[in-house]
């Protein structure tokens, strides 16, 4: 009995001291959650954001228990709402934004290079949504949609009114699906049925512009491997004759920084300033060309317009203000900032202006833009080509639809042409 007692009893305190030690690891685990993310916290918030986070709570109590229509409340729409007016109240438009998980996974494949959807570039013109250029090869290349198309609605559904982006978003689906596509053309709607497909768009494309030794090189986006795509398209112009180059960056709304900053390598010598980072704290680090310069001494022209935005801006800036080459067109959009991705636990991400960027000058361009050397604008009836455009017309065309592009040439023949 003596024994089983005992036994009793070192049972007994088994659970007990388990009981104990893990209680015990418990609070040891909590104490150290809590001061890991207290400030991650309302209590680690300053009171100007406690506040602001109060009144929230009470629109959000407030629409919760007294709005009409239950089914509309939507707790995530609504958070994601709360983040755009965020980041709207900052107003870097069109720069800092919010992305939904949805979004995020378009925008890095957009930034690869490739994606799916009918194989066109739109762009507002005047607040008409005009195909700039079909890619050649894709659906919309092959059913005959042409630059300078004016879409008029997708699905049957007019695109009046509405952004430009949320109208990507309707002509772009999954990989087979169809898309009806309405478009004016001479003063007639024409209807094209798609099957959306994924599309290689290459970054660049080149022509010889007739009758010249002058290379037309367009830069469409700043996308993973546009560096490496610019280079081999200089190299091959030269190959087939050309002496002097127009870099055509008209409507490319830029995208990755660091291919920017290596293209500016290829025309400035190693150590030239690319542009002038300025952090929140106002310092300014001066951000430098590292490259072989193979490209530093050919003639060179730029072409900017309203479009040329972000890495498509600090490119232009560099090369104007080491005086290496001359811009021509028109003031570009204005993006002054520099973004960071700061990805959401549910896969949303929050694009963030963290620095400005001004350009080797000390010109801030936020909302101001680019500064042509030479403006040249575009009348009704004139339209920025495309090289494959470029490629199949005369000179006296050319300088008829195209006056910017014909400035550029004629600039770097001295003009000559």
């Amino acid at each position: 009995m003596w024994r089983t007692g005992i036994t009793k009893r070192k049972r007994g305190r088994g659970p007990l001291v388990r009981v104990l030690l893990l209680a015990a690891l418990l609070v040891a685990v909590g104490y150290g959650a809590y001061e890991y993310g207290k400030s991650q916290s309302p209590a680690g918030l300053s009171g100007p954001d406690r506040e602001s986070l109060r009144l929230y709570a009470e629109a959000l109590d407030a629409v919760r228990d007294g709005y009409v229509d239950r089914e509309a409340i939507d707790p995530k729409k609504q958070t994601y709402g709360a983040i755009e007016g965020m980041l709207d109240s900052l107003g870097d438009e069109g720069h800092t934004r919010f992305l939904t998980p949805e979004e995020r996974r378009e925008n890095e494949q957009g930034l690869s290079g490739d994606y799916v959807g009918i194989g066109v570039q739109l762009e507002d013109r005047d607040g008409r949504v005009v195909v700039a250029s079909p890619i050649e090869g894709s659906p919309a290349d092959r059913a005959g949609i042409e630059s300078g198309d004016v879409l008029v609605a997708v699905n049957g559904r007019s695109v009046s009114g509405q952004e430009l982006d949320r109208i990507a978003d309707r002509v772009k689906g999954p990989e087979g699906t169809r898309v009806k596509i309405t478009v004016l053309r001479d003063g007639e709607e024409r209807t094209f049925y798609l099957e959306r497909a994924e599309i290689e768009s290459p970054a660049v494309s080149w022509a010889m512009v007739p009758g010249t030794g002058v290379a037309h090189i367009r830069l469409s986006s700043f996308s993973d491997d546009s560096a490496r795509e610019l280079r081999a398209a200089f190299e091959e112009a030269r190959l087939d004759g050309a002496e002097r180059f127009v870099l055509d960056l008209r409507d490319n709304p830029g995208g990755r920084l660091e291919q920017a900053v290596e293209m500016a390598g290829f025309f400035l010598e190693p150590g030239s300033v690319v542009y002038i980072r300025r952090d929140a704290s106002g310092e300014r680090t001066p951000v430098r060309a590292d490259g072989e310069a193979q490209l530093a001494e050919v003639p060179l022209a730029v072409l900017v317009n309203g479009g040329s935005a972000s890495s498509a801006e600090i490119l232009a800036g560099a090369l104007r203000d080491n005086d290496r080459a001359t811009v021509i067109g028109q003031r570009t959009f204005g993006t002054g900032t520099v973004l960071s991705e700061f990805v959401l636990s549910d896969g949303s991400a929050i694009l963030l202006g963290v620095a400005e960027w001004l350009t080797p000058d000390g010109d801030f361009i936020r909302d101001t833009g680019i500064e042509p050397d030479i403006r040249v604008g575009l009348d009704e009836g004139e339209e920025p080509l495309s090289p494959s455009q470029t490629e199949g017309l005369s000179r006296e065309e050319i300088s008829r639809r195209d006056p910017q592009l014909w400035r550029a040439v004629r600039e770097l023949a001295g003009g000559r042409v």
